[in-house]
């Protein structure tokens, strides 16, 4: 999917880009090092097999046949021979004319062919590495999207415990409220207790009083009736 999205928002130009770069890299590496060595650098033109020999001229000795594209370094030369040194470190003389400084075809397709190869390994490895990549983005995402609902989580426990801290501000407020108007009724109520106990006692008093008084009117009136009753036979 992230290839296909790549893709999409590059467009042709990024694809053609590096298409490209991968595509021509390997040949410029390639002319590169030919560039460098062109100056003595030489290789067997197309031919029948050919003498190195170690002088100028058929009656020396041949110390190495070379075939078409065998690639020479360039020692000395004259006007009809090179002396040139092969890849095992002999040197010898050989004809000019079968020198060229154009690289054997055979030997440019051989390398084209290996560098095409390692394009395709790189490829496969870019594709590999950018496969590698998605689903790390994938995993990232993942985590991240994890990781901002852990963080709206908080928020939410943030905002409610700001909430319940305000409600038990308030409740503690209402405690010492209701704590205030407790110890005021329980003075009230200490005062009505007092006020309860002393009408208590006005009361027994004045049922007290007024019990005397009843016994005292009584005893009056008793000794008033006996006095009556005691000069009634007086009178007869």
């Amino acid at each position: 999917m992230i290839i296909k999205r790549i893709n999409k928002s590059a467009g042709f130009s990024f694809a053609s880009i590096v298409a490209l770069s991968l595509f021509f890299s390997p040949f410029l590496n390639f002319f590169s090092a030919v560039s460098v060595q062109a100056d003595t650098r030489r290789y067997i033109i197309p031919s029948s097999e050919i003498a190195i020999r170690t002088g100028q001229g058929t009656e020396y000795k041949i110390i190495a046949v070379v075939k078409d594209g065998t690639s020479v370094e360039l020692l000395e030369e004259d006007e009809s021979y090179a002396k040139v040194r092969l890849i095992d470190g002999k040197e010898g003389w050989i004809i000019k004319r079968f020198l060229s400084v154009d690289i054997p075809l055979r030997e440019l397709v051989d390398s084209l062919q290996e560098e095409n190869e390692g394009i395709k390994r790189r490829e496969l490895e870019a594709i590999y590495n950018l496969e590698d990549l998605s689903f790390k983005l994938t995993q990232s995402e993942t985590e991240l999207n994890a990781i901002l609902a852990e963080r709206d989580q908080i928020q939410k426990d943030y905002v409610k415990l700001q909430q319940d801290t305000a409600d038990i501000v308030q409740m503690k407020k209402d405690y010492l409220k209701i704590s205030q108007e407790n110890k005021l009724l329980e003075r009230n109520l200490i005062s009505v207790n007092s006020n309860y106990e002393r009408l208590k006692d006005d009361n027994a008093m004045n049922w007290f009083l007024a019990g005397s008084g009843v016994l005292l009117v009584g005893i009056i009136f008793g000794r008033i009736s006996a006095k009556s009753r005691k000069r009634k036979p007086s009178l007869l």
